[in-house]
């Protein structure tokens, strides 16, 4: 069947296609209060994971949610994920 909408511009299109680096884990989504705190994570391979505090996730352990942040703790340190800005 033919479309017979509008066209979709070619940046549109292009950023729609673009292949996305998924070999590094990423914080996506903060939810919760702030007693209560939730964060969706996505490790990398794409798995998306609902996380709390205390749980263990992409080799770590959450030891905090804040306001766009989760920080991931392990042997090697701690890592501070950031929500994108966009």
């Amino acid at each position: 069947m033919a479309s017979t909408g509008t066209p979709t511009p070619k940046k549109v299109s292009d950023l729609a296609t673009e292949k996305a680096d998924l070999s590094s884990t990423a914080l996506i989504g903060i939810f919760g209060s702030d007693s209560t705190p939730g964060a969706l994570i996505r490790e990398g391979g794409g798995k998306i994971s609902r996380v709390e505090v205390g749980d263990q996730v992409a080799g770590g352990i959450v030891a905090a949610i804040g306001q766009g942040t989760l920080v991931l703790s392990s042997r090697r340190g701690n890592k501070v994920l950031r929500l994108p800005q966009g």
